[in-house]
């Protein structure tokens, strides 16, 4: 795969190429949560994960994203302590 996860979940509101690319990539990750539930459960479970994940990349506003610092700012404006290393 030669294009970023933000690329694809950018691409994905209209191209449902993208998309699937997006969901087969986090399959992995929701198959070995699956594992903590019962396996009479899995298949149910695992198309209601994929339905959320799909409608959080359909909804998630990548253009909207703070950057780093816009996120520190919005951190300090809250007084929300955080790690600043060292």
């Amino acid at each position: 795969m030669s294009e970023s996860l933000y690329t694809l979940v950018k691409q994905s509101k209209t191209d449902n190429n993208s998309l699937e690319i997006v969901i087969d990539l986090f399959s992995p990750k929701i198959d070995r949560s699956l594992q903590q539930t019962k396996q009479q459960y899995r298949e149910d479970l695992s198309q209601e994960l994929k339905i959320k994940l799909l409608d959080c990349i359909r909804n998630y506003e990548v253009e909207n994203t703070p950057g780093y610092f816009q996120m520190l700012d919005i951190l300090e404006e809250k007084g929300i302590q955080y790690y600043q290393g060292g």
